[in-house]
């Protein structure tokens, strides 16, 4: 049974990861082509119009984890009749609240005036269609996110990684196509309403041919029973989408209403960092079903020791990604989106990225209580965290601009992850037992170290230099980091393993 999960966890991180690698060559081409392509002011307007229509998804509530969780423990058992159950009214209530993102798009559209005041008028037109295709076609793509959902609880992750990798790459190279032809932010709008239309014919597809039979899906077919026991496992997860969205959904936008010129550039160290979860989603994403799968196999203690190994896994990947970017943030913003975009966004990007590498140090303890129903004990978090965040960058902004919202998001993590550690971790000792010292300790502070040498180089980086460090220097960090991430990161079995493999590789 567990090398069987062990086996389907690491299969899922592996499809994760090589579609966040798909996904990673697409956005590190599309950021520069566009910004070379398009206006200031007209890239600032596309990122509102991405950010706006992506409003539509948080409609989702969390139906798509629940339906994965519930998927995993009926077809652990073979009871294909609850799976089609579950999945069909998970659909019929998506189907609700698409028809509820299409009104709530509409508004928002015809308030874009009132809302950037700063935008010139001649983008106001583009962009209310453009938030109307994107938006609109978004609400549509809701209710078949069941179809993912129905995969990941099946713990076939290939299939979906196909269909978001594929929706990702296409468009992107129509955007690149089109803008080559001198196209308009209106004709990008609709070319991407138009891809995600297909990727709903997709979805539906791939349900039909590879888990038909398996998890059988009724359109307009709701349960009752089922949806009360859908939505009250959502309540709690609608509540923390709603955290998410004060959390970071609203932080474009804010700076789009109060400093429209430097949406843009805080567009930039956004996608920098989302990029930088993104791989740890991917990577630790698949734990969630397994854990659903087996947890009533396990002790608390033994789920305990398994969040304090993923936590150190995280904390780890963290590392790796963010300090290059402390350390070479604007030499690498430089090369890949220019000049002007490095120098606009390189103060904003630090404080992002340590913003969510704290934030990041909870995600595998949210993934567990998530998988093992207890989510209404850790609450408070995401609740008071998205307060505190919307609250201060709405103040922030005002005298400081774009890096004011910033740091909000920077102390609402800070805050969001002591009252994980504090408070909601000792309320679901009954279900998970890390030892909240143990974790602090192997989880999150082992791992870390490998920061030391980036604290030792501080005094010699220069945030506008092409080269941050001499060279002598930045290879003895290099090496320095990669040395102390090898050895607390891993643990001495970990290690021995490790290099038995690559033996045998090679």
């Amino acid at each position: 049974m567990l090398s069987s999960t062990k086996k389907k966890v690491l299969q899922g991180s592996a499809a994760n990861l090589l579609q966040m690698l798909l996904s990673f060559s697409i956005s590190l081409v599309v950021p520069p082509f566009l910004v070379h392509h398009m206006a200031q002011a007209e890239y600032s307007a596309w990122v509102l119009i991405l950010q706006i229509s992506a409003y539509v998804s948080y409609l989702e509530i969390g139906i798509q984890t629940a339906i994965g969780k519930f998927i995993a423990e009926y077809h652990a058992v073979g009871d294909t009749a609850a799976s089609g159950r579950v999945a069909s009214t998970a659909f019929s209530i998506l189907s609700i609240l698409g028809a509820l993102g299409i009104v709530v798009i509409g508004c928002i559209a015809a308030q874009i005036p009132f809302l950037f005041r700063e935008v010139p008028a001649g983008i106001v037109g583009p962009m209310r269609i453009g938030i109307l295709a994107i938006g609109w076609s978004t609400a549509l793509m809701l209710p078949f996110t069941v179809m993912q959902g129905i995969f990941v609880g099946l713990q076939r992750y290939t299939i979906p990684a196909t269909i978001n990798s594929v929706g990702r790459v296409l468009p992107s190279l129509a955007i690149i196509g089109l803008l080559l032809l001198h196209g308009t932010l209106t004709q990008m709008a609709l070319l991407i309403a138009a891809f995600n239309l297909l990727t709903i014919l997709a979805q539906w597809y791939c349900w039909q041919r590879y888990a038909g039979a398996e998890v059988p899906l009724h359109v307009f077919s709701l349960d009752r029973p089922t949806a009360r026991r859908l939505l009250a496992y959502c309540s709690v997860l609608a509540i923390w989408l709603v955290g998410s969205l004060f959390i970071s959904g609203l932080d474009t936008v804010i700076v789009g209403r109060y400093d429209f010129p430097n949406t843009g550039f805080y567009g930039i160290a956004s996608s920098v960092t989302n990029f930088m979860l993104l791989i740890v989603g991917n990577a630790l994403g698949p734990l969630m079903p397994a854990i659903s799968s087996m947890q009533a196999q396990r002790t608390p203690r033994q789920l305990g020791s398994l969040l304090v190994r993923a936590t150190r896994y995280c904390v780890l990947l963290l590392m790796v990604l963010a300090l290059p970017l402390l350390i070479a943030g604007f030499p690498l913003l430089r090369i890949w989106v220019g000049n002007t975009y490095a120098s606009g966004a390189v103060s904003i990007l630090p404080v992002l990225v340590l913003a969510n590498v704290i934030r990041q140090l909870g995600y595998p303890y949210a993934l567990m209580v998530v998988a093992t129903g207890t989510q209404r004990l850790a609450t408070v978090s995401p609740v008071v965290e998205g307060f505190v965040n919307l609250t201060l960058s709405l103040i922030l902004v005002r005298s400081m601009g774009a890096i004011g919202v910033a740091i909000g998001t920077l102390i609402g993590a800070c805050v969001g992850f002591l009252l994980h550690l504090l408070l909601s971790m000792r309320l679901t000792l009954p279900t998970i037992d890390p030892g909240r010292v143990r974790l602090l300790l192997r989880g999150i502070l082992r791992p870390a170290m490998c920061a030391l040498p980036s604290l030792l180089v501080l005094p010699w980086l220069h945030s506008r230099s092409l080269l941050p460090l001499p060279p002598a220097v930045l290879a003895l960090w290099a090496l320095a980091t990669l040395v102390l991430a090898w050895l607390t990161g891993l643990t001495h079995h970990e290690r021995h393993s490790t290099m038995a493999r690559v033996r045998t590789l090679l």
